[in-house]
């Protein structure tokens, strides 16, 4: 299953100059929690801003330029779309950023999407989507706290299927 994680603000933005900009520890381990053991999907840009691969995972990285990458461990490098093949896992997740959102949001599954309460001034937004198509499965509501910055919710849809 191809599956989606992202976080974005109010207006779909979800980065500036290389940084997410927002502090969401919960968005966090929610991540971690359903990644882990799983395969993940990046642009280069995504991985430099991270700098190293995530532990436990199998960590994919998309780029035009393949020798940019030579200094990281534990990752495996594609310079186009059978980055979706072969995949050992039970789920693959498109992990960021901007680029690789709109490359491959058409072929997803699900999207598990947290939406934090705020408006940021940013370099870098999530496709617009037609909601009418996904069936919203899950969504839960949370206030910042003092591992929070912003209030948030979390949401979880899956593609409805074409008639």
């Amino acid at each position: 299953m191809l599956s989606l994680i992202v976080a974005y603000d109010k207006n779909k933005s979800i980065g500036n100059e290389n940084t997410i900009p927002w502090r969401l520890r919960a968005d966090m381990l929610r991540v971690k929690a359903l990644t882990t053991n799983q395969t993940i999907i990046m642009g280069r840009k995504t991985l430099d801003s991270i700098g190293r691969a995530l532990p436990n995972r199998i960590n994919r990285v998309l780029t035009k330029n393949p020798e940019l990458l030579k200094d990281y461990n534990d990752i495996e490098i594609y310079t186009d779309d059978s980055i979706l093949e072969n995949t050992t896992t039970q789920k693959v997740f498109i992990f960021g950023g901007g680029t690789i959102y709109e490359k491959y949001f058409d072929k997803c599954d699900e999207m598990f999407i947290t939406e934090v309460d705020t408006i940021v001034e940013a370099d870098t937004k999530f496709p617009n989507f037609d909601e009418n198509n996904w069936e919203l499965v899950s969504r839960e509501e949370f206030k910042k706290d003092e591992n929070n910055d912003y209030d948030y919710v979390f949401m979880h849809y899956i593609k409805k299927k074409e008639m």
